[in-house]
């Protein structure tokens, strides 16, 4: 259920990879994959800049008054663990697929204008970095091999530039919906089964399917991965709940000074 979601077991962070927009579009294409990490970032370091000018004419003492020029892209960079251990996938297929969001794909080559693919750090309800953006650096150190020499372990540190324009966001800051796991659709599976599971209304599939930009819910194929976003009410109870107990704790805080104060010397 929801409740175990959001208070439960940890969510597994992912990086989603895009198929770039065709033409001068900002909607990316479909999923063309993804690096699940291993382990979730213990730091992500996210910055924003805006450009200021101070021109001002000369012999002129006083500081000058600062003109907005502009807003830089946000950036972000993050530390990637990965381990070959138990049933991980492939390092060196993780690795490569990093490395491979920095040049462009063959589709954009063949059609123009030519783009790497965009990228977007789906990690539960995690909005300030869950914007779309190239990959800039890709720096791997492999730390441990096998007999054969393959890699079996890779620290990542991966640098994002943020698209910029006016880009649709899977998990925006406006207050809609955000997702908090992934699921992959085996046979037998639909949207309201799906819907029932997570929030107990199988008539919630809609907010499943408009997530996961779905037009035909009878018709999504076995290994698609799924986002289970939060619904914005169940979010707005969680943090009325919050608020309640917090105010509690605060009541009861007040109490206790008061008899402190109050008390026998």
């Amino acid at each position: 259920m929801l409740s175990e979601l959001l208070g439960g077991a940890p969510v597994r962070a992912a990086l989603v990879i895009y198929d770039p927009p065709t033409g001068t579009g900002n909607t990316p294409g479909p999923e063309r994959g993804r690096v699940r990490l291993h382990f979730n970032p213990d730091r992500v370091q996210v910055g924003k800049q805006a450009r200021w000018d101070r021109s001002r004419a000369p012999s002129n003492g006083e500081a000058a008054q600062a003109q907005f020029v502009g807003a830089q892209p946000r950036t972000m960079t993050l530390e990637v663990f990965l381990d070959a251990g138990d049933f991980r996938s492939s390092v060196q297929d993780q690795v490569e697929k990093l490395l491979d969001c920095c040049a462009p794909t063959s589709a954009s080559t063949t059609a123009k204008p030519a783009s790497a693919p965009w990228v977007r750090l789906e990690w539960g309800r995690s909005r300030t970095t869950a914007f779309l953006a190239l990959v800039t650096q890709v720096d791997a150190t492999y730390t441990r091999f096998g007999h054969d020499g393959t890699p079996l372990r890779a620290t990542c540190n991966v640098s994002l530039e943020e698209v910029g324009g006016s880009t649709p966001r899977q998990n925006p800051t406006s207050g809609a919906d955000g997702p908090v796991a992934s699921h992959r659709v085996v046979a037998g599976d639909t949207l309201a089964g799906l819907a029932w599971q997570t929030y107990g209304d199988a008539t919630r599939w809609r907010a499943i399917a408009r997530a996961n930009a779905v037009d035909d819910p009878s018709r999504v194929p076995p290994g698609t991965v799924l986002v289970l976003p939060v619904l914005e009410e169940q979010a707005a109870e969680a943090r009325t709940r919050e608020a309640r107990t917090s105010g509690a704790h605060s009541d009861e805080a007040r109490t206790a000074e008061d008899r402190t104060v109050g008390g026998p010397a």
